[in-house]
């Protein structure tokens, strides 16, 4: 068993997202699987080692983005307001300290 020098940040979407995703594109009637659906994202241990996670505040634009973009890549379409208030409201986020790999083979990373 293998620690990693990572925090985790589990994002559920909420309903408003779900509701941006029904009214955007031609997949809009499986938005309400998403409901059921979580994204985790790794970011760095806290750099001040003061909290369990790294604040949200450094990656909330980049996983914001992440998961319009995961439905619908028109850019125009996804909400023109994109702060951290929104974010809150659009998803639940909860931050994990500990992440621990159980696999047996090395770790593959492959860029997005």
């Amino acid at each position: 068993m293998k620690t990693v020098n990572r925090s985790a940040f589990v994002v559920r979407p909420k309903e408003p997202y779900i509701q941006w995703a029904a009214g955007v594109g031609d997949d809009s009637g499986d938005a309400a699987s998403l409901r059921s659906r979580a994204s985790v994202y790794l970011v760095p241990e806290d750099p001040q080692g003061e909290e369990e996670t790294a604040p949200l505040e450094d990656f909330f634009v980049e996983i914001f983005e992440m998961e319009l973009e995961a439905w619908y890549l028109d850019e125009d379409q996804w909400p023109a307001t994109r702060d951290l208030n929104t974010f809150k409201q659009w998803f639940d986020v909860v931050g994990e300290s500990v992440v621990v790999d159980l696999g047996s083979s090395p770790l593959r990373i492959e860029e997005l």
